[in-house]
């Protein structure tokens, strides 16, 4: 885990849980980071509002953007929050997509006329519909663009992955971790908001069989479903200016901890849904037993 100030410090967790922990309550402290774990933090549908997030952010060690850093198509946005991260990120790596905002066109249809992405020259590595290693290696992310997801076309995505796995020389078959994509997968019985995502992109993740997959686009709907027993689904939509961090096990290919933050209203929803499995959620009288185990 990176220390992004010679005087801000972190205590590693050698605490294991048997599933993921989440913590959703807004009230909720971050967890210091598990021990052998990749420490991931994501934001999302910022729109031009990054100044209001909270800073420092959380330590990491990448930093993940799904999309909508400018609003409404506006370059000048766009070009103030590659300074913001470029001031305030100091992640070993920083990983970006575009969104529907993140254009001069935001209609449905029609390409850009200017490529906004290219902002993050130097600054972030943008994807576009294709795998790519970080970490040293240690994990595997797909990247989808806003086009491949509204066109629900994701031949290049598959290409990608599909050169890069017969790649492997000795190694079996290579696992993708993690699948980014600002549109959001269908998820049916996952409650308000997860019904409306592609149903395409749905079984795309599922061929891709990630162990998670993180998006935003639709800000009421962020938390955390289980799609099925293998990926995790997690709505990273910054809609209360507050950053998602997830704990990933590069070797056991799972997430061991994610802090979402939401709404009171918003985690009574998570209880209720289907696809929320109970035993993720650490409730408040066992947060201290949690925390204690560092």
């Amino acid at each position: 885990m990176t220390t992004p100030k010679d005087d801000q410090k972190s205590t590693s967790s050698s605490f294991t849980p048997p599933y993921p922990q989440l913590f959703l309550r807004q009230s909720d402290p971050l967890p210091p980071p598990i021990n052998g774990t990749l420490r991931l933090v994501f934001l999302s549908d910022t729109h031009g509002r990054h100044e209001k997030i909270p800073l420092p952010l959380p330590e990491g060690d990448i930093l993940f953007h799904l999309g909508d850093a400018s609003n409404r198509g506006n370059i000048s946005e766009m070009r103030s929050f590659v300074q913001w991260l470029k001031r305030n990120s100091f992640h070993k790596e920083r990983v970006v997509i575009d969104g529907n905002h993140d254009r001069d066109r935001i209609m449905l249809e029609g390409p850009s006329k200017r490529d906004f992405m290219a902002e993050y020259k130097g600054v972030a590595r943008v994807l576009r519909n294709e795998v790519v290693e970080v970490a040293g290696g240690k994990m595997s992310v797909v990247g989808l663009t806003w086009d491949a997801c509204q066109s629900q076309n994701f031949t290049e995505a598959k290409d990608s992955i599909q050169t890069w796995s017969e790649s492997a020389v000795g190694e079996g078959k290579r696992k993708v971790d993690l699948v980014l994509s600002h549109f959001p997968p269908n998820v049916e019985g996952g409650g308000r908001g997860w019904q409306y995502g592609s149903e395409l992109l749905s079984h795309f993740v599922k061929d891709v069989n990630p162990s998670l997959h993180c998006f935003g686009h639709i800000h009421y709907a962020r938390g955390v479903r289980a799609f099925n027993s293998d990926i995790m689904m997690v709505n990273c939509a910054s809609t209360w200016n507050e950053s998602v961090v997830v704990d990933y096990c590069p070797h056991r290919k799972r997430a061991l901890m994610i802090h979402c933050p939401v709404p009171e209203e918003s985690i009574k929803a998570h209880l209720r849904c289907s696809k929320f499995p109970k035993e993720w959620y650490v409730a408040e009288d066992e947060r201290d037993s949690y925390t204690m185990e560092v």
